[in-house]
């Protein structure tokens, strides 16, 4: 298998981890734990559920271990012994607190806790593990594979780093083509450049990446970087400061991220937005609006 599609196929593994993750969450009550209760992740949690999910798949494509995620949380296997990821959100007031993600090794007394990580700054709960890769490795050390790196002396793979990138990068082609689309940006008008052709406005960008550190790790991947130091510093916010961001904006090229003026001209648009129903309306006995 190439190591394109390699990349491909771990990739796809975390989204279907993500997925599951949110599906198979557990809800703390007053009144009791709810199971198997649709979570939901905003903001900052947003970019640490798939950051966490990135690790898992990582992790799991590195050492060779199983994992299933069909109608469960994430759960990975190695010979006999089995280990499970499920998110957990409080609520012990009518409102939802912090959401954290809790990794439990399956032992014969019952599950038992092995790691947390609270994707939620700041949290009521403080994180057992050092940031995601922290908790896959954790789990890969339970299953027997003490090989793994640990957190701390390793940060990403050049893979995993480039799956993060190009995860936020296909979000923001998604919103730039709507944003041609339906012309929400002007030629001129001052908006991020976020790859070739391609515009979206401040509050999207915001959106996408909402913490400084996420912002400026795009900002500075997007011209070129060190795959070596960016591992080693991946959660650094000193290594991704605004200061550096602003460094590789000035040295960089026309190709990268940067605020600017929109590019784009009459001839990018389209002539006209297509409206539902609009083709039926146009052949007799048609849809009328």
């Amino acid at each position: 298998m190439s190591e394109e599609m390699k990349g491909t196929t771990r990739y796809l593994d975390a989204t279907v981890m993500e997925y599951a993750l949110l599906d198979h969450a557990r809800l703390r009550t007053p009144y009791g734990t709810q199971d198997d209760v649709r979570a939901y992740a905003a903001g900052g949690e947003k970019a640490v559920l798939h950051d966490l999910a990135l690790a898992l798949a990582d992790m799991a494509s590195r050492t060779g271990i199983s994992w299933t995620a069909s109608d469960t949380a994430p759960t990975f296997r190695d010979g006999g012994t089995e280990a499970y990821v499920e998110l957990r959100r409080d609520q012990p007031n009518g409102h939802y607190s912090h959401l954290d993600a809790e990794a439990y090794l399956c032992a014969a007394d019952g599950p038992r806790c092995i790691a947390r990580l609270n994707l939620t700054e700041p949290g009521d709960i403080p994180s057992t593990v050092s940031g995601a890769d922290g908790l896959a490795s954790r789990i890969a050390d339970r299953l027997n594979h003490p090989q793994f790196p640990k957190a701390g002396a390793y940060g990403p793979t050049a893979d995993r780093m480039g799956d993060w990138y190009r995860g936020v990068e296909e979000r923001f082609a998604a919103m730039s083509e709507e944003n041609r689309r339906t012309r929400a940006i002007e030629p001129d008008e001052e908006a991020y450049h976020v790859g070739t052709g391609m515009y979206v406005t401040a509050e999207q960008f915001a959106d996408v990446l909402p913490s400084p550190l996420l912002a400026n790790r795009f900002v500075i991947m997007s011209f070129g970087y060190d795959a070596d130091q960016a591992s080693l510093h991946w959660n650094d916010m000193d290594y991704w400061s605004d200061e550096a961001a602003e460094t590789a904006i000035t040295d960089g090229d026309e190709d990268g991220c940067y605020w600017t003026g929109c590019m784009w001209d009459e001839d990018d648009y389209p002539d006209r937005l297509e409206t539902p129903g609009m083709e039926e309306s146009a052949r007799p006995g048609g849809k009328t609006i």
